[in-house]
């Protein structure tokens, strides 16, 4: 029962997010202009040594070379590092995986029909955990604010054995049916935890309902029986 939160860019915004309840708090490691959300290595570094021990930070990369990427997490030094370029086969992410230890691996999938099952299959012995997003234009993974198919997402956690999170267009308002739907281990929040318009710049009161209706669908999935 994992709540994740991106994308912090200062300090002020990722303390509040943990002191919300916030388990995962995450932060896109870019060049400057790259997103709008991107902070720099050391900024990254430094929010999630201000959340820590309340929370645990996940530096997500855009590249999808495996050198680069491993570059950011020596420099960043997060607790898991998530990747979301599509490039990235599973022999990569298990050369990273390997290269990073003790670091976690968290790899996302897009959530497409005839696509994922194999996808997340794949990934089952080279990453820790799997975020199943909405696909992005372009080449990486996220940040659409649209849901996709939780139907799809049910079937792999239930095939999954490793930790699954939930993303993609999860609200405060949706994300207790999401839970209902999907069961999954953990669910995450980007863009409708935002202050509205300023991408990366989090509204506190939003965050809070999120993180408290989450926990609610949580703990109405463990009471309910399975279907």
């Amino acid at each position: 029962m994992i709540v994740q939160i991106y994308s912090m860019t200062s300090i002020a915004d990722a303390l509040a997010t943990a002191a919300a309840g916030a388990h995962l708090i995450g932060a896109v490691v870019a060049e400057p202009g790259v997103v709008p959300e991107g902070v720099a290595p050391t900024a990254a570094r430094e929010i999630f040594a201000a959340v820590r021990p309340r929370a645990r930070g996940v530096a997500l990369s855009l590249s999808d070379d495996r050198d680069e990427i491993c570059a950011m997490a020596d420099a960043v030094r997060p607790d898991a590092l998530h990747l979301a370029a599509r490039e990235i086969e599973p022999e990569d992410c298990a050369w990273i995986r390997k290269r990073i230890a003790p670091m976690l691996l968290l790899r996302a999938i897009a959530v497409r029909a005839g696509e994922t099952l194999a996808e997340a299959e794949a990934h089952q012995e080279c990453a820790d955990i799997l975020m199943l997003d909405s696909g992005a234009a372009g080449v990486r993974i996220g940040a659409s604010a649209e849901t996709h198919d939780w139907a799809i997402a049910r079937t792999i956690v239930e095939r999954s054995r490793i930790p699954v999170i939930l993303a993609g267009g999860l609200t405060a308002a949706n994300v207790g049916a999401a839970i209902a739907a999907v069961r999954p281990w953990g669910v995450d929040s980007f863009t409708h935890t935002d202050v509205p318009g300023r991408r990366g710049h989090k509204d506190a009161a939003r965050v809070r309902a999120f993180v408290a209706a989450s926990m609610r669908g949580f703990a109405d999935a463990l009471e309910a029986p399975q279907q």
